[in-house]
């Protein structure tokens, strides 16, 4: 009997229906190999237009070979170093001139290392690539995504302990010590005061944000941890198809407004909660962000329509 109300319930929710993606278009950042590109071959096979992003030439060219041989509409590499601003603002120019208009955006490229490493900007790596990149993406990209009538912005990530709050006044991690989990787990925050914030922002446009959490992913992010590290991943983890699943279903169904501003914590359920943390954080996260992209030389466009909350 749960089964079949199950079965009822799905043919009844329009976030378990699928909406048509021939003449849609779709931008994988960091689509070139895992997460990224398993999601993109998923909505590939339905008829869409694909653009990759990544840095390597070689691998981007070999991985639209396969989302074009999947059944893509198009499928197109752009190289794009997204560490720096000056990298995001390429990409962004890029895709513009590659479709005016957008359906979807997927951000995967994440960064894991055991020793501290800082971007040309400045920046700690995983605030650079994991946070910032993707939040200069979303502003820079948010037109295009609002003029497809049905924007989707999709953060694939893990899932923070609850109650972490981030250091606004050290996110470099330069008065504390620096150590990889609490780095990471930092820039996993900001994603969600990111998106806590953007959905508050963008709620007048038809434009959507939401998080898909991710465990244990045998992907090519911990090929240069050490060999019991790598042993627990492919003993442990999943395919990177399984990991996809909560993205592709973002992509695909036919309203996911439900969604915005929304977390999806398991990856093995399709059930969104939507995210409740502190809004003057999350205000002044924006404001920072805004101000640190700036710096950098990156020109953020105001957004259109755009509803901008007290602090």
């Amino acid at each position: 009997m749960q089964g079949i109300a199950y079965i009822l319930s799905c043919e009844m929710d329009p976030m378990h229906d699928e909406r048509p993606l021939r003449g849609h278009n779709f931008v994988f950042s960091g689509g070139t190999a895992g997460i990224g590109l398993a999601a993109a071959t998923a909505i590939a096979r339905r008829g869409a237009a694909i653009l990759l992003l990544g840095r390597d030439g070689d691998r981007g060219e070999r991985a639209a070979a396969t989302v074009c041989a999947a059944g893509a509409a198009e499928a197109v590499f752009r190289a794009a170093d997204l560490t720096t601003m000056a990298g995001v603002g390429q990409a962004i120019r890029a895709i513009g001139e590659w479709r005016p208009a957008l359906h979807g955006l997927v951000h995967t490229a994440m960064t894991a290392s055991p020793q501290r490493a800082d971007t040309a900007d400045g920046f700690e790596r995983a605030f650079g690539l994991q946070y910032l990149a993707r939040y200069a993406l979303n502003r820079g990209l948010l037109a295009a995504l609002a003029s497809s009538g049905d924007g989707r912005i999709v953060h694939v990530g893990a899932k923070a302990p609850a109650g972490l709050v981030p250091d606004l006044d050290d996110l470099q991690f330069e008065r504390r010590r620096w150590s990889l989990l609490p780095t990471l787990m930092s820039s996993q925050v900001l994603g969600y005061l990111h998106v806590q914030a953007a959905a508050q922002r963008w709620r007048d446009l038809p434009v959507t944000t939401s998080i898909v959490c991710v465990g244990m992913t045998r992907t090519e992010t911990v090929r240069g941890w050490p060999w019991f590290v790598r042993g627990l991943y492919r003993l442990f983890g999943t395919s990177p198809e399984r990991s996809a699943a909560n993205a592709v279903r973002l992509l695909t169904a036919v309203d996911v407004r439900g969604a915005n501003g929304s977390i999806f914590f398991d990856p093995q359920r399709f059930e969104p909660t939507p995210l409740a943390l502190d809004p003057a954080l999350a205000h002044r996260t924006w404001e920072l962000s805004d101000r640190l992209a700036r710096s950098r030389g990156l020109v953020l466009p105001e957004s259109p329509g755009s509803v901008t909350p007290s602090a």
